[in-house]
């Protein structure tokens, strides 16, 4: 992940003053839309509570939650994250962990920004993915959530708000322990020495996790246009993952294989984000923001192994091959300083110049060791250990001017980005400058309808993770490693929408296209005997070009349905393991909420999602749907609710790999707990008395952007 703070969304209010919102006017809704981007209420749906963010992200349209906590938009994995406009340290670490620490209940709304402009940092050939954290309003609230799930989950979080005359105040408490089971099966053939080998595995694994985060965030309003503001996020996390790995190779002219692999796995991370914010705006003149982030992570882990040789009742053990007893441990610490002005000058009611700079470090250095146990002592083995010193500068500048003519709005800009990497090993590569050009048009037909074009050009670096060379050993006959030599992909986005509103029925079409050059990925290669190894390549090309429709309305008072289905052809041009591969596929995914309120606080929701097949380089990801169910009851004037909820009902959410397009027979099967039942308590507590200077300010916001 490329933490680059992009201008925080909060502070990009003013902008509506010409970019009108197209929005779902009524009763509130899931789902709403702005040009270039789609906005889901996370509040509105009841299946939600109780849970985290990544059930969260599991519901929305387009989005595909892998259960490595990877996502992928419209088909790929390079979305740009952040949490209330800004990157975050705590997606250095596990991403699966990091995406289940929140609740559901301390979401606010989910932002997809799928064609960023030029005031935006370029990093994600998929766009921004915006989670924004709920925060209140009033001149003091506290909100408590607690919530159990089976299989030993639990969570509890504490919010606290409170404004003044020249203060605002934020507390965040959350936390969670958790603990799933999950299994895997793998069949693979491969060539070897001894002829054909079909190798069968199976893992089931066991995982413990305990996460705590608080954040405290503080606004200074220093006059009517000035305000510093800042927030210290803290978070620690704990893991301990237990697996055990059945491994049988049946060779064509030699004695089978058996062996269990048992894997005990400990780590903790450790972080912080500290953020210092100036702002002045004059409402309607100009705009300027500095901000100063300083995000910095510690952790390590610990891994056990021992593995045993049996014949084939897996009972008996096979004294011809002897016992292996291993362990790894691993250091890693990394900080990210970033340094960014963004600034706005209005020309009249309809024009206005944007433009800024950024200066973004990040620093990464990971230790690893492995040993095996040679009686009676250790010994290091330093063919698996490693040393990784990873460094990164990026400079930009970026203008962006807009303005209005009747009903057509416009929107042109440039952003340049200079790159420097340093790699320990000999591994250095060039310092680069990019260009990033952008373009965007606005049509309002009435103020119920309007069209809007956009065009935007991104990059996507390889992460650290993937630029490593090391090679995991953690499965002896699956080995992972990174690779140093990786090129920063290059894209392209095309978008083309129009969004209708009647009076009971609101609808937005979008059709997209996505031109990558350079398409980095993970390859899954054959070596000799039983084992393959999988690292990261730059394949070559990949379109993805594809049509999406969201539908809202109200069959009865008390019935409210969201309908929201997607369909895009998938292609892929490029070399896998020297085999030239030229693959398309069309995959659709669909989504149909209903949202049901009763008399007497009661309310209730049913959710089908189906998501198709979908084209990846190591293999077809099948196809999969689930149904979630959610119960609430409010009471106390909506104060205190109780709620009731289930993950997939059917339990049919099941990662399925086949990579025979690819050249190679590898079926792999993954599963992780995914029909959990949930009962959750919240209380709300708000003051009564609001602070007159905030709606002031609200009710001027709201009347230029009225006037614009």
């Amino acid at each position: 992940m490329i933490c680059l703070f992009s201008q925080a969304i909060w502070a990009q209010t003013d902008s509506s003053a010409i970019l009108k919102e197209v929005v779902v006017r009524g009763q509130k809704s899931e789902i709403t839309q702005e040009p270039g981007k789609k906005i889901f209420q996370v509040g509105v749906n009841l299946t939600n509570l109780g849970g985290n963010l990544y059930d969260v992200l599991s519901n929305i349209p387009s989005i595909y939650v892998t259960n490595e906590g990877t996502i992928q938009y419209r088909g790929s994995q390079n979305l740009t994250i952040y949490f209330d406009g800004k990157p975050s340290g705590i997606l250095n670490s596990s991403r699966a962990n990091a995406l289940s620490l929140f609740p559901a209940d301390m979401i606010d709304r989910i932002e997809i920004i799928s064609n960023p402009g030029a005031k935006y940092s370029s990093e994600g050939s998929s766009g921004i993915l915006n989670i924004i954290l709920k925060k209140d309003v009033t001149s003091e609230s506290l909100r408590w959530n607690a919530n159990l799930g089976t299989h030993d989950k639990y969570a509890t979080s504490l919010s606290w708000a409170r404004n003044s005359k020249k203060f605002t105040h934020f507390l965040d408490l959350n936390y969670k322990e958790s603990q799933r089971y999950d299994y895997q099966k793998l069949y693979r053939e491969n060539g070897s020495l001894w002829g054909l080998a079909k190798i069968n595995q199976e893992a089931k694994e066991t995982n413990r996790d305990l996460n705590y985060s608080l954040k405290w965030s503080t606004m200074y309003r220093m006059d009517t246009h000035k305000s510093l503001s800042g927030y210290f996020w803290g978070r620690f996390a704990s893991d301990h993952n237990s697996e055990t790995r059945y491994n049988t190779t049946t060779y064509f002219r030699a004695m089978d294989r058996l062996y269990q692999r048992e894997s005990d796995k400990r780590g903790q991370d450790l972080g912080f984000d500290v953020n210092l914010s100036f702002q002045n705006t004059v409402i309607g003149k100009k705009d300027a923001k500095i901000d100063f982030l300083w995000i910095t992570n510690d952790g390590d882990d610990g891994n056990d192994f021992l593995q045993n040789y049996y014949f084939q009742d897996f009972q008996t053990l096979n004294t011809n091959f002897p016992t292996r007893i291993e362990r790894s441990k691993a250091g890693s610490t990394n900080y990210t300083l970033l340094l960014q002005g963004d600034f706005k000058r209005h020309f009249g009611k309809t024009k206005f110049l944007e433009y800024g700079f950024k200066l973004n470090q990040r620093h990464f250095v990971n230790l690893f060791d492995y040993e095996k146990y040679k009686i009676p002592i250790w010994e290091l083995d330093p063919k698996r250990s490693n040393n990784f010193d990873y460094l990164e500068n990026i400079q930009a500048l970026y203008g962006n001017y807009s303005a209005k003519m009747k009903k057509i709005t416009w929107d042109l800009g440039l952003r340049m980005e200079a790159t420097q990497l340093d790699i320990q090993h000999g591994f250095s590569k060039l310092s680069y400058i990019n260009w990033f050009p952008s373009a965007s048009f606005l049509k309002e037909i009435s103020v119920q309808e309007s069209f809007n074009l956009s065009v935007s050009s991104r990059i996507s670096r390889p992460s650290y993770r993937s630029l490593n060379p090391f090679i995991s050993f953690a499965d002896p006959i699956n080995l992972n490693a990174g690779n140093p030599n990786l090129q920063p992909e290059r894209a392209f986005l095309l978008e083309f929408s129009h969004s209708k509103d009647w009076k009971n029925i609101s609808m937005s079409n979008q059709l997209f296209l996505r031109n990558i050059d350079g398409l980095v990925s993970r390859v899954r290669t054959q070596l000799d005997g039983d084992t393959t190894m999988t690292r990261y390549e730059n394949l070559g090309h990949s379109r993805s070009i594809g049509f999406e429709n969201m539908l809202q309305f109200s069959p009865l008072k008390a019935w409210k349905m969201q309908i929201t289905s997607s369909v895009y052809q998938m292609d892929l041009q490029g070399f896998v393991n020297t085999l030239a591969i030229q693959e398309q596929r069309w995959a659709s995914s669909a989504r149909l909420n209903n949202q049901f309120k009763w008399a007497k606080g009661w309310s209730g929701q049913l959710t089908y999602l189906y998501q198709s097949a979908i084209l990846s380089p190591l293999g077809i990801i099948g196809a999969y749907y689930t149904i979630d169910v959610g119960l609430r009851k409010d009471y106390m004037k909506g104060k205190l609710s109780v709620n009731a909820r289930v993950n997939d009902l059917t339990n049919s959410q099941i990662t399925i790999y086949d990579s025979r397009p690819f050249g190679i027979v590898s079926d792999l099967e993954k599963k992780k707990e995914t029909r959990i039942y949930y009962i959750g308590i919240s209380y709300k507590l708000e003051g009564k008395k609001k602070i007159k200077e905030l709606n002031q300010r609200k009710a001027v916001n709201e009347k230029e952007a009225g006037d614009d």
